[in-house]
């Protein structure tokens, strides 16, 4: 079995941790290290969406395909063509 497959759904509960913290703080040191986390995630699914404009482009719906790469990154191109 591979454990890629578990990966979208442990993205989805680390994107909804990082939203309860924001609406309620985690006790310090944890809710700065969580927002900083959730940042550099961001810029780097940012960067994915930028540097695969054209793979994403070709899509038959390219906006979906960049919102699933903004939430998923990495894991959601692996499943494109």
């Amino acid at each position: 079995m591979s454990l890629l497959k578990y990966a979208k759904p442990v993205v989805v509960l680390f994107w909804l941790l990082a939203a309860f913290n924001v609406l309620v703080p985690f006790a310090e040191p944890w809710a700065v290290r969580l927002n900083g986390l959730a940042l550099i995630i961001v810029l780097a699914h940012v960067l994915e969406v930028l540097l695969f404009h054209r793979r994403l482009q070709a899509q038959s719906q390219p906006w979906l395909a960049r919102g699933q790469v903004l939430l998923f990154g990495f894991f959601h191109l692996r499943t494109l063509r």
